[in-house]
């Protein structure tokens, strides 16, 4: 990534890469890593009798063949994107437990004004159902909030 990139550059892959790096800072070891292209959950990492199993989107498509490649999604895009992310992780906290591990979900966003504003609108549902928000803010940065 370059310095003139933008979170409106980065790409699934590119937030995918970011939340895992802070993951791995933060004690979790990564058991599962898809990227674009890949079947199964985006991020799977586990620590302490915990399971976080992360979807991810980016604000840009990875697939170079694509016409929204480098090209920012628009609005209405961002908004399919974020449902989809929280249906996923209602989906992650539907499943049982696996060797007694808790099952946690997240979504893992670029730190945008437009990925914010639609967490916004369901952040009050997010806190109740405990999933965790992943703010990606360039390829080797990303925050959480709880």
């Amino acid at each position: 990534m370059t310095d003139a990139q933008t979170t409106d550059q980065l790409n699934e892959n590119d937030v995918v890469d970011a939340v895992c790096r802070y993951l791995k800072r933060s004690g979790y070891e990564i058991v599962q890593i898809s990227h674009t292209r890949q079947q199964g959950d985006d991020i799977v990492a586990a620590r302490a009798g915990e399971r976080l199993i992360v979807e991810a989107k980016g604000a840009t498509s990875a697939r170079e063949s694509s016409r929204r490649f480098g090209t920012a999604f628009s609005s209405a895009q961002i908004k399919v994107h974020v449902a989809e992310t929280v249906y996923r992780a209602v989906q992650v906290l539907s499943r049982p437990m696996v060797n007694g591990e808790k099952v946690r979900a997240g979504i893992a966003l670029p730190d945008n004004l437009l990925h914010r504003r639609e967490i916004d609108s369901v952040s009050i549902m997010l806190r109740k159902l405990e999933i965790v928000v992943f703010w990606v803010s360039d390829a080797d940065n990303a925050t959480m909030n709880a």
